[in-house]
């Protein structure tokens, strides 16, 4: 998906962001949710980290006098699909044109020129634990309250696939790619009898790959 879309937020938005105390946004963000892979932002002590589903951009990151300053900005390099590589660039791009930023109501925006970029703040995981996995190209056949396709998932190359019933909140999986991911496991207060006590939300793709047939 083209950061283009996000042109579409009215002018009166940005506007009414415009009264708010000018932001250190430290924390986490992610664009709203559809079918594209979100935008993931992370700033924390100075450091940021960005994701829009293919490689992951970091860099030190400040914000002065309203405006986003990114120095130093990098990125993995890890090759993906077209489109997916198209949106690093746009995301790119927009990081390095020193962008407008207006936090209002739990939203971050991030105005650059022709393109503009809202996010939405995400809870607070990071005193919860890491862990890396490994997640297999293809799912399995398994059965939880129904039949369905779990995940495969294993801590080390040389163990065995193990079945992870349920889902990486953040983590949306491409069929013939396997991933090594650093996820955070964070404790479910009072889960119902039949669901987990610890949810796993995606922290970062460490690494991808194209797994032939």
């Amino acid at each position: 998906m083209s950061l283009s879309r996000y042109s579409a937020i009215i002018s009166a938005a940005l506007l009414a962001a415009c009264a708010a105390t000018a932001p250190q946004p430290d924390g986490r963000w992610k664009s709203a949710g559809d079918n594209e892979p979100p935008i993931e932002l992370e700033l924390k002590h100075g450091r940021l980290s960005v994701s829009g589903g293919c490689n992951r951009l970091f860099g030190t990151a400040r914000v002065e006098n309203g405006v986003l300053i990114v120095d130093q900005l990098a990125s993995t390099m890890m090759a993906c699909d077209p489109v997916s590589m198209a949106r690093d660039r746009e995301l790119s791009q927009l990081l390095n044109s020193r962008p407008t930023v207006r936090q209002q109501d739990g939203r971050l925006l991030l105005a650059g020129p022709g393109k503009q970029l809202v996010l939405q703040q995400q809870q607070d995981l990071s005193a919860a634990p890491t862990r890396l996995v490994y997640v297999a190209a293809e799912r399995r056949p398994c059965s939880g309250v129904a039949p369905m396709q779990c995940l495969q998932v294993r801590d080390r190359q040389d163990a065995p696939w193990q079945l992870h019933y349920g889902e990486i909140e953040g983590f949306k999986p491409e069929p013939g790619i396997a991933y090594r991911l650093r996820i955070r496991e964070v404790k479910v207060a009072k889960p119902p009898a039949d669901a987990p006590s610890v949810r796993w939300v995606l922290d970062m793709v460490v690494e991808q790959q194209v797994v032939a047939p």
